[in-house]
C-alpha cells in the first residue's frame, strides 16, 4: 500500500471517530468502530485514487518547475500511484465487508456488552424476582424421651416459643435456640396439659403421674417461666383438653365442676356445677367470653358465659343425637368442630354469631376432601386450623392418604374461597404475623409456602438450604419468629430434634 493510500485511509478512520464524537456525544465502540473507521478509509482512499487516476493524463499536467521532470514521465508515476491507491482502497473495502459481517452476526452481544459497561438499564426488563428464598437451619434442640412419647402443645411468644414436653415446659429462644427458661416436670410426673395460648403474659399448664389423674394445675408467668401458684385438684382432676386462659382469668373443666382462677393469684372467681347426666367435651375463652361444650345424654349443648363472672349470656342446642366430640377452633368468631358417632350425624365445623344463632356449617368431608380438624375431634389429627379475617383455614386430604391441599372456607357463606394444592404433604398452618398463612409442607428439612390469606396464591416459598437433612415428625407444629420459623416436632418417631429453627 502507497503512501498517499495509507494517508487517505487514517484520514478517514479518524474522521469517523471524530464526527461520531460531536455529532452523538459518545465514541463507537467494538465492532461498530472498526467497521466506521474501514468504510471510511475506504471511502478517502477511493477518492484519492480516482484523482490519481485522472492526473495521469499527460495533458493534464505539467512538470513542476525547476526539477526537469517531463510530461511522460510524470504522467508515468501519477498513473502507478493511482493504480496503488485504487488497489489499497480495494483491500480496505474488502476489510470493511467483512468486519460488516462479523458485527451483524454478533450485534446482540456487542449492545449487551456495551449497554452494561456504561450501567443503563437493559432494553428489556429484567425477569420477575424468584418467589424462593433459602433459609438455614439455624438451631435445633434435641430429641428428648422415647419414640411415640407426645408433647401437650405450645406458645408462640413473639421472639421465643415455649413448648410442652413430656418433661416439662420449655422457652427456647426463637434467634439462637438456647433455652430461656424452663419449668422441669417434678420426677415421675410428666406434663399433661396447657392452655392453648397465653392472656396478659400469663399460661397455664399441669402434671401427672403414670395411670394417675392430670392433677396438678400451675400457673406460669411466660416473660421468665416464673411459677405464680400451683393447685392440687381433688378427684379426677382436668377433663382432656379443657383447660384455657381468657384476660387475667383461668377457665378449666374439673372433677364435676368447671371453675375460673385468676391467672395471677390462683383465687377461684366462680364456679359451674355439671348438671347431672352431662359431662364436658371442650373449654375455650378469651378476656370476655368463654365456650363450654356439654354433651348430656344423647344431646348436646354450646353454652357462652363472661369470663369474668361466669353468667350465662346464651345457650344453644347443637345438631347432635348420639355420643359426640367438640373442639372450640375459634371464640370469637364463634366456630365449633362437632363430630358425632352416628355416621349420619353432624361432622362439620359450625359457626355461630354473637348470640348464638347458627349461621354456616362445614362438613369435614366434602367436594374438597376430608378436613383436618383438633385431634379431640378427629383422633388422626393434631392441627389448629385458622380463623382470620372471615375465613376458616384447614388442611384437606383428597386423593392421596395424607392432607396436600389447604382450604379457606367463608364464615359468611361457607362456601369454599379458595384453595392451594400443594406438592407434598401439608403438615401444618399457621398464622403470620403480617397476615398471610404460613404451611409447612413435608420436604426435606420443611419447606415453609406463604400464601396470600384473600387469594391463596404463594407469595414466597422458603425451602431450606442445607446439605444435612433435619427430621420432621408426623404431627409438628409451625410458629412464626422474628426473621423465620420453629417447628416443634410434638410426636417423635424416630429421633427428630425436639424442634428446630429455619431463618
Amino acid at each position: 500500500m502507497s503512501r498517499d493510500g495509507v494517508s487517505g485511509a487514517l484520514f478517514g478512520a479518524a474522521a469517523v471517530f471524530l464526527g461520531a464524537g460531536v455529532a452523538g456525544g459518545a465514541w463507537p465502540t467494538g465492532w461498530a468502530a472498526l467497521v466506521c473507521a474501514l468504510v471510511c478509509g475506504a471511502l478517502g482512499g477511493t477518492v484519492l485514487a480516482l484523482r490519481r487516476s485522472r492526473g495521469s493524463d499527460p495533458g493534464t499536467r505539467d512538470a513542476v518547475p525547476g526539477r526537469g521532470l517531463d510530461k511522460s514521465d510524470a504522467g508515468a508515476r501519477t498513473a502507478a500511484s493511482g493504480r496503488s491507491s485504487l488497489v489499497a482502497a480495494a483491500v480496505v473495502w474488502a476489510l470493511a465487508l467483512v468486519a460488516g459481517g462479523v458485527w451483524a452476526v454478533t450485534a446482540g452481544d456487542d449492545t449487551g456488552d456495551d449497554t452494561a459497561a456504561k450501567g443503563k438499564a437493559p432494553a428489556k426488563p429484567p425477569a420477575t424476582a424468584s418467589l424462593d428464598a433459602r433459609p438455614a437451619v439455624a438451631w435445633t434442640v434435641p430429641s428428648v424421651g422415647r419414640n411415640h412419647d407426645r408433647a401437650v402443645g405450645y406458645w408462640g411468644l413473639g421472639p421465643a416459643v415455649a413448648q410442652g414436653r413430656i418433661d416439662g415446659l420449655f422457652s427456647y429462644d426463637g434467634a439462637d435456640g438456647r433455652v430461656r427458661w424452663s419449668v422441669p416436670a417434678p420426677t415421675r410426673e410428666a406434663l399433661c396439659a396447657m392452655t392453648p395460648d397465653v392472656e396478659e403474659g400469663v399460661g397455664l399448664i399441669a402434671y401427672g403421674r403414670h395411670d394417675k389423674p392430670c392433677a396438678t394445675l400451675l400457673s406460669v408467668r411466660v416473660s421468665d417461666g416464673k411459677v405464680l401458684w400451683k393447685r392440687n385438684l381433688g378427684g379426677e382432676g382436668l377433663v382432656e383438653g379443657a383447660l384455657a386462659v381468657g384476660g387475667a382469668t383461668a377457665v378449666s373443666a374439673e372433677d364435676g365442676a368447671v371453675r375460673a382462677r385468676s391467672t395471677e393469684s390462683g383465687e377461684q372467681r366462680w364456679q359451674r356445677a355439671v348438671p347431672k347426666g352431662c359431662e364436658t367435651l371442650a373449654v375455650d375463652a378469651d378476656a370476655t367470653r368463654t365456650l363450654l361444650a356439654e354433651q348430656c345424654g344423647k344431646g348436646a349443648r354450646l353454652l357462652a358465659l363472661d369470663t369474668r363472672t361466669g353468667a350465662r349470656r346464651w345457650s344453644r342446642d347443637l345438631p347432635v343425637e348420639s355420643r359426640a366430640t367438640a373442639a372450640v377452633v375459634s371464640v370469637s368468631p364463634v366456630v365449633l368442630a362437632v363430630d358425632e358417632a352416628d355416621k349420619r350425624g353432624t361432622h362439620a365445623f359450625l359457626v355461630f354469631d354473637d348470640k348464638g344463632a347458627p349461621t354456616v356449617a362445614v362438613p369435614l368431608s366434602g367436594p374438597e376432601g376430608v378436613l383436618s380438624a383438633p385431634e379431640s375431634v378427629a383422633a388422626e389429627d393434631f392441627l389448629r386450623p385458622v380463623v382470620r379475617d372471615g375465613l376458616l383455614v384447614t388442611l384437606a386430604q383428597r386423593e392421596s392418604l395424607v392432607p396436600d391441599h389447604v382450604v379457606a372456607y367463608s364464615l359468611k357463606d361457607g362456601r369454599k374461597a379458595w384453595s392451594y394444592h400443594a406438592e407434598n404433604q401439608t403438615m401444618a398452618l399457621a398464622a403470620e404475623p403480617d397476615g398471610r398463612i404460613g404451611v409447612l409442607e413435608n420436604f426435606g428439612s420443611g419447606r415453609v409456602m406463604l400464601l396470600d390469606r384473600a387469594t391463596g396464591k404463594v407469595t414466597a416459598r422458603l425451602e431450606p438450604d442445607t446439605g444435612k437433612e433435619v427430621g420432621i415428625s408426623i404431627y409438628p407444629e409451625l410458629v412464626p419468629v422474628p426473621g423465620g420459623h420453629v417447628v416443634l416436632n410434638q410426636i417423635l418417631m424416630r429421633a427428630e430434634p425436639a424442634a428446630f429453627a429455619l431463618r
